[in-house]
């Protein structure tokens, strides 16, 4: 059901704007130290009545429409707008790097691994890639951007030019450790050469991090990766109670 559901989605068209820079940040716990980037076109609500987003959040990013877009400059400058206004609000809090959890879905991978490898915080990629020129050359999620970048008479090493430097792949070596990423194993969004180059340099730049497989497309992926941010942040609280505590927590007794 929920691998038709990709299809479905597949199929609708995109809103004509893939310029505009501005997006919308959702505030949530002052005390929480998780940063989410989500889905292209995929509001807060929708994400938190899906179960994309279970967890206490310091701030939730909406994309910006320009984060896919068919100008090459646009997607670089829409992804560091969201990743200097991210970093700018953990200093505010104080949040220091190793505290912070830093959760990319989808497209908001893109930003989310950008952050996460730039001031060394863990991070929780779900459904990500290892190009973003190539995903806006090869994913049929992105066909009509394509379409649109190919009218303008703009080529894929155009793109190749201006994201060189920002793709996944090459910002992992200064990702936090315990980092995960999700994968689906029928992700149609995703294709099979992208997954694979994400992997391959997964193993070979963040060979700590954990790659978690899920038989599934998108939106299962997006739904399962739940269960993998609610360990990772427990798996904080435990930490952090050993290190400020010198053990494990203890149950209070009755």
């Amino acid at each position: 059901m929920l691998d038709l559901l990709d299809l479905l989605l597949l199929k609708r068209g995109l809103p004509t704007d893939d310029r505009t820079l501005a997006f919308r940040r959702v505030d949530g716990d002052a005390n929480a130290k998780v940063i989410y980037f989500l889905p292209w076109h995929t509001p807060f609500s929708i994400c938190r009545q899906a179960g994309f987003t279970p967890l206490d959040f310091l701030a939730c990013y909406e994309m910006p429409c320009g984060i896919v877009s068919s100008d090459p400059e646009l997607g670089v400058k829409a992804m560091r707008l969201l990743v200097a206004d991210a970093e700018a609000l953990l200093a505010a809090r104080g949040i220091a790097a190793a505290q912070a959890l830093i959760v990319g879905l989808s497209v908001g991978t893109y930003p989310a691994i950008y952050l996460a490898n730039r001031i060394g915080a863990r991070l929780c990629a779900v459904a990500a890639a290892d190009r973003g020129d190539l995903m806006l050359w090869q994913s049929p999620a992105a066909r009509i951007i394509k379409r649109r970048a190919i009218q303008r008479g703009l080529r894929l090493w155009q793109f190749s030019k201006a994201m060189l430097g920002y793709h996944p792949a090459q910002n992992l070596a200064g990702i936090g450790r315990n980092s995960v990423f999700v994968v689906g194993e029928r992700d149609p969004f995703i294709p099979p050469r992208r997954r694979a180059g994400l992997l391959a340099a997964i193993e070979r730049y963040a060979p700590g991090a954990r790659v978690a497989s899920v038989a599934g497309g998108h939106v299962k992926t997006l739904m399962m990766s739940a269960q993998y941010q609610q360990a990772m942040q427990g798996f904080a609280a435990r930490r952090y109670w050993w290190v400020r505590f010198g053990g494990p927590q203890q149950r209070a007794q009755a």
